[in-house]
């Protein structure tokens, strides 16, 4: 084999691996840049695959089909075919993942009424992920023109081996590496680059026009997904990484404010004013310790700005949360001190801490749930709630912030409720929002309830009264 053949192999089986790289690095940005929007649910994450997996199958027997010939009187081999399929799903992979494009895009859909999550994604995902990963599929096929078909079983080994390998890079590199130290917009900067890095192996004219055209719109993107622009876009933004988009700075009365993935997370000034439901939370369950000798074990799931307990400086504080970057960032733009001795930070899985973790606590606070489109699913499910309670003692308390309808008006506030208490029986509920009206009928009015339970191991099986059987004579208390 000459050292030309040689040298064109290796750069085939180069352009398969970072079209396998982007096609699976695109998936998971599309899932992590619309969470702010539409959520981190089952069912978005499901249409975004599928909109990648059906595509994909159309691209590649597309290209398997496609033959050299004339297109409105211009030749168009295979090589022009991959440079024009690639040059086409980069300009639509750059309005639809770059911020500010899809920012317009989404508050666009809003602005007419598409406000259910299913439809918007289904809509997104046909407008701006379909067509490229339909034109990128074709890769592959196509490349495969380009190789002798005197040993085509191995050939076909070798192009299936590195394109799977492109796309392990694209699941790993992209999420572990890249999004955790560049950050998401860089990350997404980088497929742009590697899409014009392809057309520059493929085209033998370096100042070809679509060399040209896939470079400038590689700058492009560079500077429309810079630090700057996105703090244009989402003001105090302070990291963008694979888990969180989080914003923490000052609002115009004074107040510092964190927002994680455009919703409202945590609230502080220098009279140590919160939001009312961690007041609230605060004044339930620790101030009444706040003095405890010895200090008690308070368990905070959700740290959001590290306001939960502040000011204890005797209870001993672990807070656990899945974004490690939010402890620095809670103390230089919301708290504006570092969080005391007595606390501990754990940047862990919620579940993931709970399976390993063999202590029980004092109290637990529960605040992981952000508002309507960021529920995490795992986090309602009777198998979490246990968890939970299998690390309260005896007479702890545990006291949650959900955001849900006060008036139980739709499925998921009164599915959610049942599933709590089908776990904590005995509990107090409070709807934590000046403007409640008990009269509303609006499923959509989703407010801060907080939910309150003492745990006891003797509270017995419950029963009721009827009129037959009622034994409330000698339950009832005796001190009236």
């Amino acid at each position: 084999m000459s050292i030309r053949t040689i040298k064109q192999t290796l750069t085939l089986f180069t352009i398969i691996i970072i079209e396998g790289y982007i096609v699976l690095s695109t998936e998971l940005l599309t899932i992590r840049e619309t969470i702010p929007y539409i959520g981190s649910g089952t069912d978005t994450v499901a249409i975004i695959i599928a909109a990648i997996l059906m595509p994909l199958a159309f691209g590649y027997q597309s290209g398997g089909r496609y033959k050299p010939r004339k297109y409105f009187g211009h030749f168009i081999s295979v090589r022009k075919k991959l440079i024009y399929n690639i040059c086409i799903a980069a300009t639509f992979l750059f309005f639809g993942l770059s911020y500010f494009f899809l920012n317009k895009f989404f508050l666009f859909m809003f602005s007419i009424d598409i406000t259910n999550r299913i439809i918007q994604t289904a809509i997104f995902c046909a407008i701006f992920i379909v067509t490229p990963t339909y034109f990128l599929g074709q890769t592959v096929p196509l490349i495969s023109h380009f190789f002798t078909k005197e040993h085509l079983p191995k050939i076909t080994g070798h192009i299936l081996f590195f394109s799977t390998i492109g796309s392990f890079l694209g699941a790993t590199l992209s999420v572990l590496v890249f999004m955790t130290v560049l950050g998401v917009h860089h990350t997404l900067t980088l497929n742009f680059v590697l899409m014009a890095l392809l057309v520059i192996l493929l085209d033998k004219k370096p100042t070809s026009l679509p060399v040209i055209y896939i470079s400038l719109l590689a700058l492009f993107a560079m500077y429309m997904n810079t630090d700057y622009k996105l703090r244009v876009i989402y003001p105090h933004m302070r990291a963008n990484n694979a888990y969180n988009l989080i914003q923490a700075g000052p609002l115009q009365n004074g107040t510092r404010e964190m927002r994680i993935n455009l919703n409202r997370s945590s609230s502080y000034n220098d009279d140590g004013q919160k939001f009312s439901y961690i007041n609230l939370a605060e004044k339930i369950a620790i101030e009444p310790i706040l003095e405890s000798t010895p200090p008690r074990d308070i368990l905070v799931i959700g740290a959001g700005g590290f306001t939960f307990g502040h000011n204890d400086t005797n209870n001993n504080y672990t807070y656990v949360d899945i974004d490690k970057e939010l402890k620095t960032i809670s103390e230089h733009h919301i708290l504006k001190e570092p969080i005391g001795e007595n606390k501990h930070f754990i940047a862990k899985p919620a579940r993931a801490f709970l399976y390993n973790d063999t202590h029980k606590y004092d109290v637990i606070y529960l605040d992981t749930y952000l508002g309507a489109t960021s529920v995490p699913e795992h986090l309602v499910t009777q198998e979490f709630f246990i968890q939970i309670k299998n690390h309260l003692k005896e007479n702890g308390v545990l006291v949650t912030n959900f955001i849900v309808t006060a008036n139980f008006n739709n499925e998921f506030s009164q599915t959610l409720d049942n599933t709590f208490r089908s776990v904590f029986p005995y509990i107090s509920r409070t709807a934590i929002n000046d403007t409640y009206n008990m009269w509303g009928e609006y499923p959509d009015q989703e407010l801060n309830i907080v939910y309150i339970y003492r745990h006891k191991n003797d509270y017995g099986k419950p029963h009721i009264y009827t009129d037959n059987k009622n034994a409330a004579f000698y339950e009832k208390s005796r001190n009236n």
